[in-house]
């Protein structure tokens, strides 16, 4: 059995109002005239091919995925276009209802296919305590949330608060990066380098902001799960390291920043053999797990689960971890 803990999914609300022509809070589609597809938001387009949502065909979905990738479980990421920060109160009360009911819908119709994984509006913080207990109450365990709010790191006091408190509660926390307002993203004019670039660099920024915070200190226990492998901190930790030594406004935790790394799970979207290995000396085999972005481009060439099982770098029981048993524990299926 092999679980993927980072694939995507988009809304049925998106569809049915790009069918009708309707904005959906903000969003719609646009097909140019060579029949591409495009996701706009004000200025911003983003190629995107949104024909379908989830719930027209489920069980399809899951036995494609399993015929074709070998995948038995999909842990369900809303499309990280979607975050949606910028609604106000009413509509992203509304907004997150709409998603989080429709997810948790697909959950409890397939519990052994799919889970859901809930998303809030992290830019009005009260409301976005309430969305957490809300979505707990419709049997979702796990929350999702971008590498910034409003271009506000994790660690700033408008957020942490809602991370810490879904840490008191047993939730499992997600971070993915935004697609766009990505920390450098006036330098990535060409190349692809906007994602290549920028979505691991986020997700680096994501986690030594938390790690600096003291977030791991208060809550050891805590679950949170960074995607691209959490970016270039398992390189770069060392520089890290040695500020901690150096400087006092570095030194605003209990250890030094590499100690962190093994209290963190990260996806095994690394791309290659030495840093996959990298990432297993840091971490440990037991904190990475299966991740495709499927449907997006972001997998594995040939595959994620198939680079784990045909991997040198770990036994078969580590194997076996990786697969399955890190995101099970993750996700709280055991």
């Amino acid at each position: 059995m092999a679980i993927d803990m980072h694939c995507h999914w988009t809304p049925r609300g998106l569809v049915s109002a790009a069918k009708a022509g309707r904005d959906w809070y903000g969003w719609h589609l646009f097909r140019n005239e060579k029949g591409h597809e495009f996701v706009v938001h004000g200025h911003e387009a983003l190629p995107f091919s949104a024909s379908k949502s989830i719930l027209d065909d489920p069980a399809g979905r899951a036995a494609m995925r399993k015929e074709k990738e070998g995948i038995d479980l999909q842990n369900l990421v809303l499309t990280a276009t979607f975050f949606s920060y910028f609604l106000d109160e009413a509509n992203s009360v509304q907004y997150c209802r709409e998603v989080n009911e429709e997810v948790a819908e697909v959950q409890k119709a397939y519990p052994d296919k799919y889970r859901g994984v809930a998303v809030l509006p992290m830019q009005h913080p009260a409301l976005a305590l309430q969305e957490l207990e809300h979505a707990m109450k419709l049997g979702l365990s796990t929350i999702m949330m971008a590498t910034h709010v409003r271009r506000m790191n994790l660690d700033e006091p408008s957020v942490l608060p809602i991370i810490e408190a879904a840490a008191k509660m047993g939730v499992a926390i997600m971070v993915h990066p935004v697609i766009w307002e990505k920390a450098g993203e006036e330098r990535f004019p060409r190349y692809n380098f906007w994602n290549s670039f920028g979505a691991p660099l986020e997700s680096s920024l994501a986690a030594m902001s938390l790690v600096h915070s003291g977030l791991f200190d208060r809550h050891p226990d805590i679950r949170i799960m960074f995607t691209q492998g959490g970016g270039w901190i398992h390189f770069g930790v060392g520089r890290l390291n040695l500020r901690y030594v150096q400087r006092a406004d570095s030194r605003t935790m209990a250890k030094p920043p590499v100690d962190y790394l093994s209290q963190m799970y990260f996806d095994c979207l690394v791309h290659d053999e030495d840093s996959l290995e990298l990432l297993k000396k840091r971490a440990g085999a037991d904190r990475i797990v299966i991740g495709t972005d499927y449907p997006a481009g972001g997998d594995i060439l040939g595959g994620a689960v198939k680079w784990i099982e045909e991997s040198p770098l770990f036994t078969a029981e580590e194997k076996q971890l990786v697969l399955r048993h890190n995101a099970e524990t993750f996700l709280g299926l055991k």
